[in-house]
């Protein structure tokens, strides 16, 4: 049962009596490992000390101020620690018609070449992996959950998170079909089709988490930043001891996160608000200089080295090896040859879109290795 106290507890705090005991034996269970104490605190000085040391280690605050309030996310967080099954989350009990698995060969860019030659060459890879779904018992979005596990994967607390396109995007997905999931479902095919293959070829030793996001949520990212961890690290419990109940909450110590096209919106707002500090490993934007949120893209940063943008802009041929120096990779039509010469419409319009919606299908593996 959820652990609850009546008033602020800490620094600052009312410090009733019994919501200290609560708390402090609440952080001893926590345990060490997840930023918990070995043994109750001896003060009220010790326990502000124990409980701003569990917020810095959890990434609750850029500034932990050592202090728990009833219904704040430090509480939240110590309850998903130790009641996992109470967040809401559980398998998709309707994803019967879904794909379990991925395995497949796909063609991807030969690294070297698409680092120094105009017209690049191309090379085979085969990536396989498990494909999981997830939802919440709540009406909010996110509400569904695609989850990744490459074969291999032999721990689960490095993540890479890939936001879809806005919805409303052809063939459209209308929000009022979200609480049900619907056609939202259609969305998913990421995970399983040449995309997931190629996140799997990268064995980067990452996770793959989509969230299904609605067009509403596009100005906030809807519940996902305040509660990635909790969500996250409950999925990641379930995946790691074969989606049983009662599976441990896994903390996430990196995190890598990518968007495609519109997705830019949704990446943006997350790193934005979800106070990722040191655990943000890399960005990869695939051409969302292309989408209506191209600004967006010009503006993607993240730590030095580990930002990856791959998009449909012009390149003069003698820059290729110095902007991919800075992994950024301009793939305009000229540049793809291989199994791709002569097999975009001759219209300029229908090939952009068609380069488009190739460029995550085939530059997934480099990206994903590349931002960390």
């Amino acid at each position: 049962m959820a652990i609850q106290i009546g008033s602020s507890v800490g620094r600052g705090g009312v410090n009733a009596d019994q919501d200290v005991m609560t708390t402090g034996g609440a952080l001893v269970a926590v345990g060490v490992d997840n930023g918990g104490i070995f043994a109750a605190p001896l003060g009220l000085d010790w326990l502000g000390d124990a409980i701003a040391q569990f917020q810095s280690v959890q990434g609750l605050m850029q500034n932990p101020d050592g202090r728990v309030d009833p219904g704040s996310n430090t509480l939240r967080r110590i309850n998903a620690i130790l009641f996992p099954d109470e967040v809401g989350i559980s398998p998709l009990a309707n994803a019967v018609d879904l794909a379990t698995n991925v395995n497949r060969t796909v063609w991807t860019p030969d690294e070297a070449s698409l680092s120094s030659e105009f017209v690049f060459q191309w090379t085979s890879a085969t990536g396989s992996g498990q494909i999981r779904y997830f939802q919440l018992d709540q009406d909010v979005v996110p509400r569904w959950f695609g989850v990744l596990i490459p074969d291999g994967t032999l721990s689960f607390d490095q993540i890479h998170i890939f936001f879809h396109p806005t919805p409303a995007q052809p063939p459209g997905h209308d929000d009022n079909e979200y609480p049900t999931l619907g056609s939202f479902k259609d969305i998913l095919h990421y995970l399983s089709d040449d995309m997931g293959a190629q996140f799997c070829c990268a064995q980067t030793g990452r996770v793959l988490v989509m969230p299904l996001m609605t067009e509403a949520s596009k100005a906030d990212c809807g519940i996902f930043p305040q509660r990635w961890v909790d969500i996250v690290g409950c999925i990641l419990g379930r995946v790691s001891l074969g989606l049983d109940a009662g599976a441990s909450f896994q903390r996430v110590v990196s995190v890598v996160v990518s968007s495609f096209s519109s997705g830019i919106v949704y990446s943006h707002e997350f790193r934005a608000r979800a106070n990722l500090g040191s655990r943000l490993a890399g960005v990869i934007d695939f051409d969302g200089i292309t989408s209506s949120y191209n600004s967006l893209s010009g503006a993607v940063t993240g730590p030095a080295g580990h930002v990856v943008k791959a998009q449909q802009s012009d390149v003069i041929p003698a820059t290729v090896a110095q902007l991919a120096a800075q992994n950024v990779f301009p793939l305009p039509r000229p540049r793809w040859g291989g199994p791709w010469a002569g097999s975009f419409d001759p219209d300029p319009k229908q090939a952009l879109l068609q380069i488009h919606t190739t460029i995550p299908q085939t530059m997934m593996q480099i990206a994903a290795r590349r931002a960390g």
